[in-house]
Formats: structure tokens, sequence, C-alpha cells
């Protein structure tokens, strides 16, 4: 079975942001797009997807996507990824989510034109695993991922 143009571009974008292909993400997003990040909130149009995108770059030195184990579903006009990351925050603190609690998201996106419109990406951003004290769940030894 072959991937739709959503999912390929999806893929792309990825790939992009982690330095694995070569091109321009904004492109990949219309002038108009809404974004959701944690802590953040929501956002529209490229200057907030650019802020986001810079705010990056100042908590990981090093981020990577586990692409090729993406679970993907598509409906209509609407891809979800839902992944792992692995990665180290400019603290030093690492992580892979295939194995720690931070790094697992998924992210929602809306299409129109062949770009993506809307954006929510969800997750828990504490990758440092630094804002456990908070939350006693935690305290009780939950299973690692």
């Amino acid at each position: 079975m072959s991937e739709s143009a959503n999912v390929a571009l999806v893929k792309r974008f990825y790939a992009i942001g982690d330095g694995l292909a070569t091109g321009d993400p904004s492109e990949m997003f219309t002038d108009d797009v809404q974004i959701f990040f944690p802590k953040f909130g929501i956002g529209h149009g490229m200057d907030a997807m650019m802020a986001i995108a810079h705010g990056r770059f100042e908590i990981f030195s090093r981020m990577l996507h586990h692409a090729d184990e993406f679970k993907i579903i598509e409906q209509g006009d609407t891809v979800v990824v839902e992944g792992t990351t692995e990665g180290e925050t400019v603290a030093g603190q690492t992580w892979d989510g295939r194995k720690t609690i931070p790094g697992h998201f998924c992210s929602v996106m809306d299409f129109r034109d062949g770009r993506i419109s809307r954006m929510h990406v969800y997750l828990d951003p504490d990758f440092g695993n630094e804002d456990t004290a908070r939350y006693p769940w935690h305290k009780q030894g939950a299973a690692s991922a």
C-alpha cells in the first residue's frame, strides 16, 4: 500500500527537523497555520511556528525522532503521529523514549491544499525529568516505557 502525500509530507517534516533531509519546513505549512505546543499554548502563523522551533534549540543540544517506529493514522485530511524521541538537554540530561518516560509524543496535523494548516503537539516537555517531585504517581514507581 502506498502512502498518501500527506503522510509523506509528515515524514519529510520530521526528517528535516532532525537534520536527516534538507529543505525548508516552512514551505510545508499554510501561512495561517495554527500550532499548539505544551507550555506555549496556541499560536497562529509562521512566527509562532518559528518561536517553537527556536525554543527547541535553547532546550536541546540534540534530538532525534524514531521515525521508523512511528504509529501513523490518517483519516481524511488529518494525520496523527504517535512516536518517541531521544536526545540530550543543554543541561546534559539524556532520554530515549523507547526506554524512558520522557520522549513520548503525539502530533495531530490537519491539511489544506497539500500543506499543514494545524499542528497540535502533545507531550510532556520535561525531557530532563527534572519536574517529578510534584507528581505522586512518579514516586509510586510506575513501570518504565
